[in-house]
Protein backbone atom coordinates (compact mmCIF):
# COMPACT_ATOMS: atom_id res chain seq x y z
CA UNK A 1 0.00 0.00 0.00
CA UNK A 2 1.10 3.45 -0.52
CA UNK A 3 2.17 5.36 2.44
CA UNK A 4 1.60 9.34 3.47
CA UNK A 5 4.96 11.28 1.91
CA UNK A 6 6.77 13.05 4.41
CA UNK A 7 7.35 16.55 4.59
CA UNK A 8 11.32 15.81 4.31
CA UNK A 9 10.78 13.33 1.04
CA UNK A 10 8.66 16.01 -0.89
CA UNK A 11 11.88 18.04 0.06
CA UNK A 12 14.30 16.20 -1.36
CA UNK A 13 12.17 15.24 -4.35
CA UNK A 14 11.64 18.89 -5.32
CA UNK A 15 15.45 19.64 -4.94
CA UNK A 16 16.18 16.49 -7.46
CA UNK A 17 13.48 17.52 -9.80
CA UNK A 18 15.19 21.45 -9.67
CA UNK A 19 18.31 20.21 -10.50
CA UNK A 20 17.15 19.08 -13.32
CA UNK A 21 15.36 20.28 -16.57
CA UNK A 22 12.73 19.25 -15.58
CA UNK A 23 9.90 22.49 -14.19
CA UNK A 24 7.72 21.12 -11.60
CA UNK A 25 3.47 22.11 -12.12
CA UNK A 26 0.47 22.33 -9.88
CA UNK A 27 -3.06 22.05 -9.38
CA UNK A 28 -5.85 23.73 -11.06
CA UNK A 29 -9.67 24.68 -11.26
CA UNK A 30 -9.19 27.26 -8.38
CA UNK A 31 -7.10 24.90 -6.17
CA UNK A 32 -9.63 21.85 -7.24
CA UNK A 33 -7.05 19.06 -7.41
CA UNK A 34 -9.91 17.21 -9.57
CA UNK A 35 -10.84 15.19 -7.08
CA UNK A 36 -13.64 14.85 -9.45
CA UNK A 37 -11.62 19.42 -13.24
CA UNK A 38 -7.78 29.74 -29.69
CA UNK A 39 -4.37 31.12 -29.80
CA UNK A 40 -2.79 31.39 -26.16
CA UNK A 41 -1.23 34.75 -26.18
CA UNK A 42 2.00 33.80 -24.18
CA UNK A 43 3.56 30.50 -24.70
CA UNK A 44 5.15 28.52 -21.83
CA UNK A 45 8.89 29.13 -21.57
CA UNK A 46 11.18 26.40 -23.38
CA UNK A 47 13.14 26.80 -20.83
CA UNK A 48 11.11 25.03 -18.80
CA UNK A 49 9.87 22.00 -20.77
CA UNK A 50 9.40 18.32 -19.17
CA UNK A 51 10.68 17.44 -22.51
CA UNK A 52 10.22 13.42 -23.85
CA UNK A 53 12.93 11.54 -25.64
CA UNK A 54 13.67 12.99 -29.36
CA UNK A 55 10.87 11.51 -31.91
CA UNK A 56 12.75 9.46 -34.60
CA UNK A 57 9.95 9.96 -36.85
CA UNK A 58 6.79 11.32 -37.23
CA UNK A 59 4.81 11.16 -33.44
CA UNK A 60 1.68 8.40 -33.50
CA UNK A 61 -1.47 10.10 -33.23
CA UNK A 62 -4.15 9.86 -30.97
CA UNK A 63 -7.02 11.42 -29.94
CA UNK A 64 -7.90 12.13 -26.05
CA UNK A 65 -11.23 13.72 -24.47
CA UNK A 66 -10.30 16.26 -22.17
CA UNK A 67 -13.71 18.61 -20.29
CA UNK A 68 -14.94 21.54 -21.29
CA UNK A 69 -16.15 23.67 -18.44
CA UNK A 70 -16.53 26.60 -20.75
CA UNK A 71 -13.89 27.97 -18.05
CA UNK A 72 -10.83 29.46 -20.01
CA UNK A 73 -10.31 33.12 -19.53
CA UNK A 74 -10.12 35.66 -22.15
CA UNK A 75 -6.98 35.26 -24.01
CA UNK A 76 -6.27 32.03 -23.19
CA UNK A 77 -7.70 30.49 -26.31
CA UNK A 78 -10.01 27.39 -26.11
CA UNK A 79 -10.00 24.18 -23.82
CA UNK A 80 -8.68 22.37 -26.88
CA UNK A 81 -5.96 25.05 -28.25
CA UNK A 82 -4.26 26.74 -25.13
CA UNK A 83 -1.13 27.37 -23.61
CA UNK A 84 -1.21 24.15 -22.13
CA UNK A 85 -2.62 21.82 -25.12
CA UNK A 86 0.41 23.51 -26.77
CA UNK A 87 3.13 22.58 -24.52
CA UNK A 88 1.67 18.93 -24.59
CA UNK A 89 1.92 19.10 -28.01
CA UNK A 90 5.57 19.98 -28.46
CA UNK A 91 6.76 17.69 -25.20
CA UNK A 92 4.59 14.12 -25.69
CA UNK A 93 5.85 11.60 -27.21
CA UNK A 94 2.84 11.41 -29.51
CA UNK A 95 1.05 13.88 -31.29
CA UNK A 96 -2.14 14.85 -28.99
CA UNK A 97 -5.02 16.02 -30.97
CA UNK A 98 -7.95 16.95 -28.04
CA UNK A 99 -11.44 16.26 -28.62
CA UNK A 100 -14.02 18.70 -26.10
CA UNK A 101 -16.14 17.09 -24.06
CA UNK A 102 -19.13 19.11 -21.81
CA UNK A 103 -19.06 18.63 -18.45
CA UNK A 104 -22.96 18.90 -17.92
CA UNK A 105 -23.87 16.60 -20.29
CA UNK A 106 -20.55 14.22 -20.96
CA UNK A 107 -22.67 11.24 -20.88
CA UNK A 108 -25.32 12.23 -23.42
CA UNK A 109 -22.27 13.71 -25.40
CA UNK A 110 -20.62 10.75 -25.21
CA UNK A 111 -23.39 8.29 -26.70
CA UNK A 112 -23.10 10.86 -29.69
CA UNK A 113 -19.56 10.31 -30.31
CA UNK A 114 -19.65 6.40 -29.92
CA UNK A 115 -22.54 6.02 -32.15
CA UNK A 116 -21.45 8.16 -35.20
CA UNK A 117 -17.58 6.26 -34.53
CA UNK A 118 -16.07 9.78 -33.59
CA UNK A 119 -15.43 8.93 -30.16
CA UNK A 120 -11.30 9.67 -29.12
CA UNK A 121 -9.16 6.89 -28.80
CA UNK A 122 -8.13 8.00 -25.03
CA UNK A 123 -11.65 8.49 -22.92
CA UNK A 124 -11.38 10.46 -19.65
CA UNK A 125 -14.72 10.41 -17.58
CA UNK A 126 -15.33 10.69 -13.41
CA UNK A 127 -18.65 8.15 -14.15
CA UNK A 128 -17.36 4.78 -12.61
CA UNK A 129 -20.96 3.85 -13.75
CA UNK A 130 -20.84 5.11 -17.34
CA UNK A 131 -17.25 3.76 -17.51
CA UNK A 132 -18.41 0.34 -16.65
CA UNK A 133 -21.31 0.20 -18.87
CA UNK A 134 -18.87 1.11 -21.79
CA UNK A 135 -17.16 -2.07 -20.69
CA UNK A 136 -19.75 -4.20 -20.81
CA UNK A 137 -20.68 -2.71 -25.00
CA UNK A 138 -17.16 -3.55 -25.40
CA UNK A 139 -16.62 0.21 -26.13
CA UNK A 140 -13.60 0.34 -24.30
CA UNK A 141 -10.78 -2.21 -24.70
CA UNK A 142 -9.46 -4.74 -21.79
CA UNK A 143 -5.92 -3.53 -20.54
CA UNK A 144 -4.17 -5.94 -19.14
CA UNK A 145 -1.82 -6.96 -22.33
CA UNK A 146 -1.31 -3.32 -23.38
CA UNK A 147 0.01 -2.36 -19.99
CA UNK A 148 2.45 -5.34 -19.81
CA UNK A 149 3.93 -4.97 -23.42
CA UNK A 150 4.42 -1.35 -23.29
CA UNK A 151 3.80 0.30 -20.67
CA UNK A 152 6.68 1.02 -17.97
CA UNK A 153 5.61 3.88 -15.67
CA UNK A 154 1.89 3.06 -15.19
CA UNK A 155 2.91 -0.72 -14.95
CA UNK A 156 5.18 -0.21 -11.89
CA UNK A 157 2.51 2.27 -10.10
CA UNK A 158 0.18 -0.98 -10.74
CA UNK A 159 1.99 -3.26 -9.72
CA UNK A 160 3.10 -1.11 -6.23
CA UNK A 161 -0.89 -0.65 -5.47
CA UNK A 162 -3.37 -3.46 -4.80
CA UNK A 163 -5.95 -1.24 -4.16
CA UNK A 164 -5.75 0.21 -7.51
CA UNK A 165 -5.64 -3.06 -9.29
CA UNK A 166 -8.78 -3.88 -7.24
CA UNK A 167 -10.70 -0.46 -8.66
CA UNK A 168 -9.60 -0.30 -12.23
CA UNK A 169 -10.90 -4.44 -12.66
CA UNK A 170 -14.22 -5.30 -14.30
CA UNK A 171 -15.59 -8.68 -14.40
CA UNK A 172 -12.25 -10.00 -13.43
CA UNK A 173 -10.36 -7.84 -16.00
CA UNK A 174 -8.29 -4.53 -15.51
CA UNK A 175 -10.02 -1.67 -18.33
CA UNK A 176 -9.15 1.41 -16.50
CA UNK A 177 -6.19 3.38 -15.29
CA UNK A 178 -6.58 4.84 -11.93
CA UNK A 179 -4.22 6.92 -9.73
CA UNK A 180 -4.08 7.73 -5.77
CA UNK A 181 -5.34 11.26 -4.82
CA UNK A 182 -5.17 13.07 -1.23
CA UNK A 183 -7.73 12.03 1.11
CA UNK A 184 -8.97 15.31 1.98
CA UNK A 185 -12.56 16.37 3.45
CA UNK A 186 -15.25 17.86 0.08
CA UNK A 187 -18.34 18.42 1.47
CA UNK A 188 -19.24 20.29 4.56
CA UNK A 189 -21.36 22.19 7.04
CA UNK A 190 -20.05 25.61 8.56
CA UNK A 191 -22.23 26.95 11.12
CA UNK A 192 -22.56 30.72 12.67
CA UNK A 193 -20.66 30.55 15.87
CA UNK A 194 -21.20 33.71 17.07
CA UNK A 195 -25.46 32.97 16.21
CA UNK A 196 -24.81 30.60 18.42
CA UNK A 197 -23.12 32.82 21.34
CA UNK A 198 -25.31 35.66 21.37
CA UNK A 199 -28.48 32.50 21.90
CA UNK A 200 -26.38 30.98 24.41
CA UNK A 201 -26.45 27.77 22.66
CA UNK A 202 -24.31 24.64 21.75
CA UNK A 203 -23.03 22.73 18.84
CA UNK A 204 -25.68 20.38 17.78
CA UNK A 205 -24.13 17.08 17.93
CA UNK A 206 -27.51 14.90 17.27
CA UNK A 207 -29.83 15.56 14.93
CA UNK A 208 -32.39 16.35 17.72
CA UNK A 209 -30.22 19.19 18.32
CA UNK A 210 -29.66 20.00 14.94
CA UNK A 211 -33.37 20.75 14.58
CA UNK A 212 -33.96 23.54 17.77
CA UNK A 213 -30.94 24.98 16.85
CA UNK A 214 -31.87 25.81 13.24
CA UNK A 215 -35.25 27.07 14.41
CA UNK A 216 -33.68 29.41 17.52
CA UNK A 217 -31.38 30.97 14.37
CA UNK A 218 -34.99 31.05 12.39
CA UNK A 219 -37.34 32.73 15.47
CA UNK A 220 -34.32 34.24 17.75
CA UNK A 221 -33.40 37.06 15.79
CA UNK A 222 -29.79 35.96 15.52
CA UNK A 223 -28.52 38.78 13.64
CA UNK A 224 -30.17 41.35 15.97
CA UNK A 225 -31.70 43.88 13.23
CA UNK A 226 -35.28 43.38 15.01
CA UNK A 227 -36.77 41.59 11.89
CA UNK A 228 -37.48 38.14 11.77
CA UNK A 229 -35.03 37.85 8.39
CA UNK A 230 -33.00 34.63 9.17
CA UNK A 231 -33.30 30.90 8.18
CA UNK A 232 -31.49 28.24 10.07
CA UNK A 233 -30.71 25.72 7.71
CA UNK A 234 -30.82 24.10 4.18
CA UNK A 235 -31.46 20.46 3.08
CA UNK A 236 -27.76 20.18 2.11
CA UNK A 237 -25.69 17.34 3.36
CA UNK A 238 -28.89 16.40 5.39
CA UNK A 239 -29.05 13.11 3.85
CA UNK A 240 -25.43 12.60 5.19
CA UNK A 241 -26.88 12.94 8.66
CA UNK A 242 -28.06 8.85 7.54
CA UNK A 243 -25.40 7.52 5.67
CA UNK A 244 -27.19 8.39 2.09
CA UNK A 245 -26.78 11.30 -0.53
CA UNK A 246 -29.57 13.63 -2.41
CA UNK A 247 -33.36 11.89 -1.05
CA UNK A 248 -35.37 13.25 -2.43
CA UNK A 249 -33.54 13.78 -6.03
CA UNK A 250 -31.42 10.15 -6.03
CA UNK A 251 -34.43 7.35 -4.29
CA UNK A 252 -32.45 4.54 -6.22
CA UNK A 253 -29.60 4.36 -4.52
CA UNK A 254 -30.24 3.03 -0.93
CA UNK A 255 -28.43 -0.14 -0.78
CA UNK A 256 -26.55 -1.27 2.09
CA UNK A 257 -24.60 -4.46 4.08
CA UNK A 258 -26.43 -6.33 5.97
CA UNK A 259 -24.73 -9.70 7.25
CA UNK A 260 -22.33 -10.51 4.28
CA UNK A 261 -25.09 -9.12 2.04
CA UNK A 262 -25.93 -5.72 -0.55
CA UNK A 263 -29.88 -5.33 0.59
CA UNK A 264 -32.26 -2.42 0.10
CA UNK A 265 -32.75 -0.18 2.69
CA UNK A 266 -36.26 1.55 3.17
CA UNK A 267 -35.89 3.34 6.62
CA UNK A 268 -33.10 5.04 6.16
CA UNK A 269 -34.50 7.07 3.20
CA UNK A 270 -37.68 7.21 5.46
CA UNK A 271 -35.71 8.38 8.27
CA UNK A 272 -34.65 11.20 5.76
CA UNK A 273 -37.65 12.26 4.82
CA UNK A 274 -39.18 12.33 8.19
CA UNK A 275 -36.12 14.80 9.32
CA UNK A 276 -36.17 16.70 6.22
CA UNK A 277 -40.32 17.06 6.74
CA UNK A 278 -39.80 17.75 10.35
CA UNK A 279 -36.85 21.15 8.67
CA UNK A 280 -39.56 21.98 6.38
CA UNK A 281 -42.85 22.13 8.73
CA UNK A 282 -40.94 24.08 11.68
CA UNK A 283 -40.05 26.45 9.46
CA UNK A 284 -36.38 26.51 9.37
CA UNK A 285 -35.26 25.93 5.64
CA UNK A 286 -37.23 28.60 2.76
CA UNK A 287 -40.29 27.53 1.49
CA UNK A 288 -39.53 27.64 -2.08
CA UNK A 289 -36.16 25.01 -1.18
CA UNK A 290 -37.00 22.62 -3.95
CA UNK A 291 -37.04 25.12 -6.33
CA UNK A 292 -33.64 26.20 -5.37
CA UNK A 293 -32.06 23.13 -7.10
CA UNK A 294 -28.86 24.49 -7.37
CA UNK A 295 -28.24 26.10 -3.75
CA UNK A 296 -27.97 29.29 -5.30
CA UNK A 297 -30.60 31.07 -3.24
CA UNK A 298 -29.26 29.09 -0.57
CA UNK A 299 -25.64 30.31 -0.50
CA UNK A 300 -26.43 33.77 -1.41
CA UNK A 301 -28.76 33.94 1.89
CA UNK A 302 -25.09 32.50 3.68
CA UNK A 303 -23.34 35.08 2.22
CA UNK A 304 -25.32 38.19 3.07
CA UNK A 305 -25.60 36.74 6.68
CA UNK A 306 -29.02 35.58 6.64
CA UNK A 307 -28.68 31.59 7.09
CA UNK A 308 -27.05 30.06 10.30
CA UNK A 309 -26.05 26.54 8.75
CA UNK A 310 -25.08 26.07 5.61
CA UNK A 311 -22.44 23.68 2.97
CA UNK A 312 -21.62 22.89 0.25
CA UNK A 313 -18.55 20.69 -1.86
CA UNK A 314 -15.09 22.43 -2.05
CA UNK A 315 -14.04 23.03 1.36
CA UNK A 316 -10.60 22.03 0.42
CA UNK A 317 -10.21 23.68 -2.77
CA UNK A 318 -11.08 27.43 -4.16
CA UNK A 319 -14.87 26.91 -4.24
CA UNK A 320 -15.15 26.92 -0.29
CA UNK A 321 -12.22 29.88 0.18
CA UNK A 322 -14.58 32.22 -2.73
CA UNK A 323 -17.73 31.76 -0.50
CA UNK A 324 -15.59 31.92 2.88
CA UNK A 325 -14.37 35.41 1.62
CA UNK A 326 -17.32 36.34 0.60
CA UNK A 327 -18.63 35.96 3.22
CA UNK A 328 -16.50 37.81 5.53
CA UNK A 329 -16.48 40.58 3.66
CA UNK A 330 -20.17 41.05 3.43
CA UNK A 331 -20.30 40.54 7.33
CA UNK A 332 -16.83 41.35 8.85
CA UNK A 333 -18.25 39.87 12.45
CA UNK A 334 -19.28 37.03 11.05
CA UNK A 335 -17.63 33.87 13.04
CA UNK A 336 -17.99 30.13 11.94
CA UNK A 337 -17.19 26.87 12.21
CA UNK A 338 -17.12 23.60 10.91
CA UNK A 339 -19.87 21.61 11.91
CA UNK A 340 -19.55 18.06 12.22
CA UNK A 341 -22.33 15.61 10.94
CA UNK A 342 -25.16 14.99 14.07
CA UNK A 343 -25.27 12.19 15.14
CA UNK A 344 -28.84 9.99 13.62
CA UNK A 345 -30.48 6.58 15.26
CA UNK A 346 -28.01 4.82 12.66
CA UNK A 347 -25.11 6.56 13.96
CA UNK A 348 -22.47 9.42 12.71
CA UNK A 349 -21.06 9.41 9.53
CA UNK A 350 -19.02 11.83 7.53
CA UNK A 351 -19.82 13.66 4.10
CA UNK A 352 -19.09 13.26 1.16
CA UNK A 353 -15.02 13.90 0.36
CA UNK A 354 -11.75 13.32 -1.52
CA UNK A 355 -11.10 9.31 -1.44
CA UNK A 356 -7.96 8.68 -1.88
CA UNK A 357 -8.10 6.33 -5.62
CA UNK A 358 -10.42 6.62 -8.46
CA UNK A 359 -10.31 5.46 -11.89
CA UNK A 360 -10.10 8.35 -14.67
CA UNK A 361 -9.64 7.08 -18.24
CA UNK A 362 -10.04 3.77 -20.46
CA UNK A 363 -8.87 3.11 -24.36
CA UNK A 364 -11.43 3.55 -27.01
CA UNK A 365 -11.92 -0.11 -28.18
CA UNK A 366 -12.12 1.58 -32.18
CA UNK A 367 -7.97 2.97 -30.57
CA UNK A 368 -5.83 2.26 -33.84
CA UNK A 369 -2.40 2.52 -31.74
CA UNK A 370 -3.27 1.13 -28.14
CA UNK A 371 0.47 1.49 -27.59
CA UNK A 372 0.74 4.61 -28.87
CA UNK A 373 -2.05 6.07 -25.89
CA UNK A 374 -0.01 4.06 -23.08
CA UNK A 375 2.79 5.79 -24.14
CA UNK A 376 0.64 9.11 -23.56
CA UNK A 377 -0.65 7.36 -20.41
CA UNK A 378 2.84 6.82 -19.08
CA UNK A 379 4.42 10.44 -19.82
CA UNK A 380 1.11 11.69 -18.81
CA UNK A 381 1.10 10.21 -15.07
CA UNK A 382 4.54 10.74 -14.79
CA UNK A 383 5.66 12.49 -12.07
CA UNK A 384 7.36 15.91 -13.84
CA UNK A 385 4.66 16.49 -16.00
CA UNK A 386 1.64 15.98 -13.76
CA UNK A 387 4.02 18.44 -11.74
CA UNK A 388 4.45 20.88 -14.59
CA UNK A 389 0.59 21.15 -15.41
CA UNK A 390 -0.15 21.32 -11.62
CA UNK A 391 2.03 23.87 -10.37
CA UNK A 392 3.23 26.01 -14.38
CA UNK A 393 6.93 27.37 -13.99
CA UNK A 394 9.08 28.49 -11.43
CA UNK A 395 9.72 31.99 -11.27
CA UNK A 396 6.67 32.26 -13.55
CA UNK A 397 3.83 30.52 -11.56
CA UNK A 398 5.70 29.50 -8.58
CA UNK A 399 8.92 29.80 -5.76
CA UNK A 400 9.68 26.99 -3.74
CA UNK A 401 8.32 27.65 0.21
CA UNK A 402 9.75 27.15 3.00
CA UNK A 403 8.48 23.22 3.57
CA UNK A 404 9.51 22.74 -0.27
CA UNK A 405 6.46 22.71 -1.84
CA UNK A 406 5.42 25.29 -5.14
CA UNK A 407 4.07 28.51 -3.60
CA UNK A 408 2.22 30.73 -5.92
CA UNK A 409 3.82 34.00 -7.19
CA UNK A 410 0.72 35.80 -8.00
CA UNK A 411 -2.59 34.43 -7.79
CA UNK A 412 -4.14 36.36 -10.79
CA UNK A 413 -2.02 35.52 -12.97
CA UNK A 414 -2.23 31.84 -12.16
CA UNK A 415 -5.88 31.85 -12.13
CA UNK A 416 -5.43 33.28 -15.86
CA UNK A 417 -3.15 31.19 -17.05
CA UNK A 418 -3.18 27.86 -15.09
CA UNK A 419 -6.05 26.81 -13.17
CA UNK A 420 -8.61 25.90 -16.39
CA UNK A 421 -6.23 22.82 -16.92
CA UNK A 422 -7.12 20.71 -14.51
CA UNK A 423 -8.64 17.95 -16.80
CA UNK A 424 -5.72 17.72 -18.74
CA UNK A 425 -4.05 15.31 -15.77
CA UNK A 426 -6.92 13.41 -14.54
CA UNK A 427 -4.11 10.53 -14.29
CA UNK A 428 -1.91 12.76 -11.80
CA UNK A 429 -0.85 11.32 -8.58
CA UNK A 430 -1.16 14.02 -6.52
CA UNK A 431 -1.88 11.50 -3.61
CA UNK A 432 1.83 11.30 -3.66
CA UNK A 433 2.59 14.40 -3.80
CA UNK A 434 2.12 14.85 -0.03
CA UNK A 435 1.03 18.50 1.09
CA UNK A 436 2.10 20.16 -1.81
CA UNK A 437 -1.07 19.09 -3.82
CA UNK A 438 -3.15 20.19 -1.35
CA UNK A 439 -5.24 23.48 -1.41
CA UNK A 440 -4.24 24.19 1.78
CA UNK A 441 -0.47 24.32 -0.12
CA UNK A 442 -1.79 27.37 -1.74
CA UNK A 443 -3.04 29.65 1.35
CA UNK A 444 -0.36 32.22 3.05
CA UNK A 445 -1.01 31.63 6.59
CA UNK A 446 0.31 35.49 7.17
CA UNK A 447 -3.20 36.81 5.82
CA UNK A 448 -5.59 36.78 8.23
CA UNK A 449 -8.43 35.36 6.28
CA UNK A 450 -6.41 32.76 4.64
CA UNK A 451 -5.08 31.28 8.21
CA UNK A 452 -8.70 31.80 9.23
CA UNK A 453 -9.66 29.73 6.20
CA UNK A 454 -6.97 26.82 7.08
CA UNK A 455 -8.26 26.81 10.65
CA UNK A 456 -11.20 25.50 8.95
CA UNK A 457 -10.12 22.88 6.91
CA UNK A 458 -8.24 21.84 10.33
CA UNK A 459 -11.55 21.52 11.88
CA UNK A 460 -13.20 19.39 8.81
CA UNK A 461 -10.31 17.23 8.81
CA UNK A 462 -10.71 16.70 12.28
CA UNK A 463 -15.11 16.55 12.34
CA UNK A 464 -14.74 14.21 8.49
CA UNK A 465 -11.65 11.78 8.27
CA UNK A 466 -11.99 10.06 10.94
CA UNK A 467 -12.72 5.67 11.23
CA UNK A 468 -14.61 6.67 13.94
CA UNK A 469 -17.24 8.38 11.54
CA UNK A 470 -17.50 5.96 8.45
CA UNK A 471 -17.72 7.68 4.97
CA UNK A 472 -21.01 8.26 3.15
CA UNK A 473 -21.12 4.96 1.27
CA UNK A 474 -19.29 2.07 2.89
CA UNK A 475 -18.40 -0.07 -0.60
CA UNK A 476 -17.01 1.19 -3.89
CA UNK A 477 -19.89 -0.42 -5.84
CA UNK A 478 -21.04 0.79 -9.19
CA UNK A 479 -21.98 -2.17 -11.47
CA UNK A 480 -23.64 -1.03 -15.17
CA UNK A 481 -27.13 -2.14 -14.86
CA UNK A 482 -28.47 -4.45 -18.12
CA UNK A 483 -30.27 -2.07 -20.54
CA UNK A 484 -33.88 -2.62 -19.59
CA UNK A 485 -32.76 -2.52 -16.14
CA UNK A 486 -31.57 0.84 -16.49
CA UNK A 487 -34.93 1.85 -18.28
CA UNK A 488 -36.63 0.63 -15.02
CA UNK A 489 -34.80 3.15 -12.88
CA UNK A 490 -34.71 6.50 -15.14
CA UNK A 491 -38.73 5.79 -15.00
CA UNK A 492 -38.93 4.74 -11.25
CA UNK A 493 -36.68 7.43 -10.19
CA UNK A 494 -38.79 10.16 -10.77
CA UNK A 495 -42.09 8.42 -9.57
CA UNK A 496 -40.10 8.35 -6.14
CA UNK A 497 -39.00 11.52 -6.27
CA UNK A 498 -42.33 13.11 -6.65
CA UNK A 499 -43.65 10.53 -3.94
CA UNK A 500 -40.82 11.63 -1.72
CA UNK A 501 -41.32 15.52 -2.37
CA UNK A 502 -45.03 15.70 -1.66
CA UNK A 503 -44.14 13.93 1.39
CA UNK A 504 -42.18 16.51 2.67
CA UNK A 505 -44.07 19.47 1.43
CA UNK A 506 -47.55 17.97 1.85
CA UNK A 507 -48.79 18.76 5.46
CA UNK A 508 -50.24 16.39 7.50
CA UNK A 509 -52.32 14.31 5.22
CA UNK A 510 -49.11 13.74 3.42
CA UNK A 511 -47.68 11.19 6.11
CA UNK A 512 -43.82 9.63 5.48
CA UNK A 513 -45.25 6.40 6.57
CA UNK A 514 -47.56 6.30 3.89
CA UNK A 515 -44.85 7.66 1.38
CA UNK A 516 -42.52 4.63 2.00
CA UNK A 517 -45.42 2.77 1.28
CA UNK A 518 -46.34 4.09 -1.96
CA UNK A 519 -43.21 4.15 -2.76
CA UNK A 520 -42.27 0.25 -1.92
CA UNK A 521 -45.49 -0.51 -4.02
CA UNK A 522 -44.05 2.04 -7.15
CA UNK A 523 -40.62 -0.20 -6.97
CA UNK A 524 -42.31 -3.47 -7.03
CA UNK A 525 -44.36 -2.51 -9.85
CA UNK A 526 -41.75 -1.40 -11.94
CA UNK A 527 -39.69 -4.31 -11.41
CA UNK A 528 -37.62 -3.17 -8.73
CA UNK A 529 -36.71 -6.36 -6.81
CA UNK A 530 -34.71 -7.40 -10.18
CA UNK A 531 -32.68 -4.59 -9.88
CA UNK A 532 -32.33 -5.41 -5.98
CA UNK A 533 -31.44 -9.02 -7.05
CA UNK A 534 -28.87 -7.79 -9.54
CA UNK A 535 -26.85 -5.75 -7.14
CA UNK A 536 -27.17 -8.71 -4.55
CA UNK A 537 -25.63 -11.29 -6.87
CA UNK A 538 -22.98 -8.57 -8.42
CA UNK A 539 -21.68 -7.93 -4.85
CA UNK A 540 -21.47 -11.64 -3.97
CA UNK A 541 -20.06 -12.43 -7.15
CA UNK A 542 -17.53 -9.48 -7.28
CA UNK A 543 -17.09 -8.73 -3.64
CA UNK A 544 -13.28 -10.03 -3.52
CA UNK A 545 -12.64 -7.42 -5.69
CA UNK A 546 -14.33 -4.34 -4.14
CA UNK A 547 -12.99 -1.94 -2.04
CA UNK A 548 -15.07 -1.02 0.99
CA UNK A 549 -14.48 2.68 2.56
CA UNK A 550 -12.76 1.78 5.63
CA UNK A 551 -9.53 1.04 3.85
CA UNK A 552 -9.25 4.24 2.69
CA UNK A 553 -8.39 5.88 6.60
CA UNK A 554 -5.06 4.32 6.12
CA UNK A 555 -4.23 7.29 3.34
CA UNK A 556 -4.69 10.26 5.59
CA UNK A 557 -1.55 12.36 5.82
CA UNK A 558 -0.71 12.66 9.53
Amino acid sequence: MIKSTTKQTMKTTFSLLLASSLLLSACSGGGNTNNEGGNATNQPSSSGNATSEPSKGPKPKITVSVYDRNNVPEGEGTITDNRWTKWIQENAPVDVEFVPIPRTNSQERWNVLFASGEAPDLIFEFSNAFMRELADKGQIIPLDEVIEKNSTTYKKFLQENEIIQKLTKHNGETYFFGRQIPMTTNHFLMIRKDWLDKLNLKVPTTTDEFLEVAKAFTTGDPDGNGQADTLGATFQAVDFFYQMNNIPADPVNAYFLEGGELKRSWDRPQAVLAFKKAMYEAGVVDKDIFADQNGAKAQQDWLNGKLGIWGMGGLEGGGGYSAYETLMTNNPNAEVAILPMPASEFGTFAPAGGTPVQFTAAINATAKDPDAVMQYIDWLSSEEVAKTLMFGFEGEHYKIGENGCPKPIDPAKNKQELNYNGDMYMLANTGLMGECAEFSNQLDPAKPLNQSYLDLIEQGRAAYLSPDRPLWKEIEFSPSLPADMLVTTNTIKNTLTNIYTKAIVGGASETVEKAIEEAKKAWEQAGGAKIDEFYAKSYADNKDNIIHTDEYFQYIRK
